[in-house]
C-alpha cells in the first residue's frame, strides 16, 4: 500500500485526484464536463500562490515570469506581458485550445508521483487512457479533510481556495455520498465563501475561481445546444 509522498500536491493535481472514481478508474461523470476548465483555474491559482500572479481589479497582474513547474511556465507565456493587464475571463480564453496540453500535463505529473497511472483502452478505432487511482489512502485522506473542513466551517485561507472549488467541479457529490448530507454541505460551503475573512489576495483568487465556475456553465450551455 502507497501512501507516503516526496513531493507535496499542487492545487491541480488535488483537484483531478478528486475527480477519479476510487474504486473503478475513469473520470467521474458529475466532474467531465467541468474537468478541463477546474484544472486551468487551478493553474492560475497555483501561480498566484507561488507569487507569480496578483488578481486586481478582476484583472490578472504578472509578477514573475520564472517558474521551475514547466505548466506553470506555460501559462505565463500565453498570458504573456500586455501593456494592461488582462481580465481573468480573457485571460482563461487564450488556453481554448490548450486543454489536452495541460490535462496531459497534469496527469503526467500525478503518474511522476506515483498517484496514477494511465492504462490504455480501445474500442473500435478508438484509443485512449485511463485513468486509476494507485495512492488511494492520499485521497481518502483528502476526502476526509474536505468534509471535516466543510461540516466544520472553517478552513485556512489555502484550503478555503481549494473548497471554493468543490462545487464548480461537480465534486460535492463525490466527497458527500448522501443526499442528506450533501444539501448541508451545499448550504455550509456557501456560507463559507461567503463570511470567511480572507486577505484581499485571496478574496481575489477565489474571485477567478468563480470566472472558472461561469466557464464551465457556458461550456455546458454550448455544448447543450449543440447536441
Amino acid at each position: 500500500m502507497i501512501e507516503k509522498m516526496s513531493e507535496p500536491l499542487l492545487l491541480s493535481e488535488k483537484l483531478y485526484l478528486l475527480s477519479v472514481n476510487p474504486e473503478k478508474g475513469g473520470i467521474i461523470t458529475a466532474t467531465a464536463n467541468a474537468l478541463n476548465y477546474v484544472l486551468l483555474g487551478g493553474l492560475l491559482l497555483e501561480l498566484y500562490q507561488n507569487k507569480n500572479v496578483s488578481f486586481e481589479n478582476k484583472r490578472v497582474v504578472i509578477l514573475e515570469t520564472k517558474s521551475e513547474n514547466e505548466l506553470h511556465r506555460f501559462m505565463l507565456e500565453k498570458i504573456g506581458m500586455p501593456a494592461r493587464p488582462l481580465k481573468i475571463s480573457r485571460a482563461l480564453g487564450k488556453f481554448n485550445f490548450s486543454m489536452k496540453y495541460i490535462l496531459n500535463g497534469v496527469q503526467q505529473n500525478l503518474v511522476d508521483k506515483r498517484m496514477i497511472r494511465m492504462e490504455p483502452k480501445r474500442f473500435l478505432f478508438f484509443k485512449w487512457k485511463k485513468p486509476f487511482l494507485v495512492n488511494k489512502p492520499v485521497v481518502q485522506k483528502m476526502v476526509t479533510e474536505i468534509e471535516r473542513q466543510i461540516m466544520n466551517g472553517s478552513a485556512s485561507d489555502e484550503n478555503l481556495i481549494l473548497l471554493s472549488f468543490i462545487q464548480p467541479s461537480g465534486l460535492l457529490s463525490r466527497i458527500f455520498k448522501e443526499r442528506s448530507k450533501r444539501k448541508i454541505a451545499k448550504k455550509r460551503l456557501k456560507k463559507m465563501m461567503v463570511e470567511n475573512q480572507v486577505s484581499e489576495a485571496v478574496a481575489g483568487a477565489i474571485s477567478a475561481a468563480q470566472v472558472v465556475a461561469a466557464s464551465v456553465g457556458a461550456s455546458v450551455a454550448v455544448s447543450a445546444a449543440v447536441h
